[in-house]
């Protein structure tokens, strides 16, 4: 009898071992394949052909007069410069973000090809109207 209970306990132990091992992989794989690298348009170049077709977000700062709206087909195209002034074009299916403006601070999330970055997600930065200037402190005292 003690071996049938012994039989039955290493039985239970792989299969949650098992169980345990599946659900493991299944973790890594979808973090893995949802997971972006953060680069700049330096580094993407730099990179060459090892990001290709990976999904990726790349900063930078929207191009000054580089963009061009087809609004029948809701194509965006424009291009984003690095620190140094290497440039990146950019292509993203979908309405044009009202604050996609010249020198604008964007990060944009998709992938390259090696030509063309095709985005799936715009990161823009409030523009700098919307930031406090000068907050100054009151004191407040609560009433009795």
């Amino acid at each position: 009898m003690t071996r049938m209970l012994t039989a039955r306990r290493v039985k239970f132990i792989i299969g949650g071992v098992v169980i345990a091992l599946a659900i493991l992989y299944l973790i890594l794989t979808a973090a893995r394949s949802t997971a972006a690298y953060f680069l700049t348009v330096e580094e993407l170049h730099a990179k060459g052909s090892a990001v290709y077709g990976r999904n990726l977000r790349v900063s930078g700062k929207v191009v000054g007069d580089s963009v061009d709206f087809n609004s029948r087909d809701l194509v965006l195209r424009f291009q984003i410069a690095g620190e140094s002034g290497e440039t990146l074009s950019v292509v993203f299916n979908g309405p044009r973000p009202d604050q996609l403006r010249p020198e604008a601070d964007i990060i944009v999330e998709g992938k390259f090809d090696g030509q063309e970055f095709t985005a799936r997600t715009l990161l823009l930065k409030c523009p700098s109207r919307y930031e406090e200037k000068g907050v100054t402190e009151e004191k407040v005292e609560a009433v009795r």
